[in-house]
């Protein structure tokens, strides 16, 4: 069967590529930190001596080299930032949800139609193999109240669908099912228990 392909928003696709970017973005920031975490360089002593780093400057008509951030304080400010993605990426997560979740919706209702049109072939298919095993169960009883076995005719019972008149057979339970979806009105009366 041929069927329209789900079609997500503009806003969603935007969402997502958003949401990728980010997650890249992400997972680059957690291998730098592991790499930095994991490097034994000498970490830089104190801070430069800021007089002597601002006479020396300006002797040599330079600014002043500033003083680089610590292993530490570089650290830190990437574990802030593996925070801030993640948040990104949780949030833009849940409206890529909604996003989709109104697009099925809408995919949904404009499918239910067909839906419930093959849903009732189905419902009606199964009254016709209802009303024949319905048919073949009254000449197997009708035979048998004669005394006779059924079984010699190589009887056949089909028994998946369990017994024509149970109430709680599991073709009982599917036009129960179907009176429920309001594909049919009522069930079979030899099935209804009710």
């Amino acid at each position: 069967m041929k069927l329209e392909k789900l079609k997500h928003t503009a806003r969603h696709d935007e969402l997502a590529a958003k949401c990728k970017q980010l997650g890249e973005q992400l997972a680059k920031t957690i291998a730098d930190q592991l790499a930095l975490a994991r490097n034994d360089e000498p970490e830089f002593g104190t801070a430069v001596d800021s007089v002597e780093s601002l006479r020396v400057a300006e002797l040599i008509g330079q600014p002043p080299a500033p003083t680089p951030p610590s292993k530490r304080d570089r650290l830190a400010a990437m574990a802030n930032e593996i925070r801030a993605l993640r948040a990104a990426v949780g949030l833009l997560n849940n409206q890529i949800a909604v996003e989709r979740h109104r697009a099925q919706s809408a995919y949904r209702s404009g499918i239910a139609p067909t839906y419930r049109g093959k849903l009732r072939a189905v419902v009606d298919a199964m009254r016709n193999v209802h009303a024949a095993t319905l048919d073949l169960h009254g000449l197997a009883t009708a035979v048998e109240d004669q005394g006779i076995s059924i079984e010699s005719l190589g009887f056949f019972s089909p028994s998946l669908l369990g017994n024509p008149t149970d109430p709680y057979s599991s073709m009982a339970r599917f036009f129960r099912e179907a009176v429920e979806m309001d594909i049919i009105a009522k069930m079979p009366p030899e099935l209804d228990y009710r």
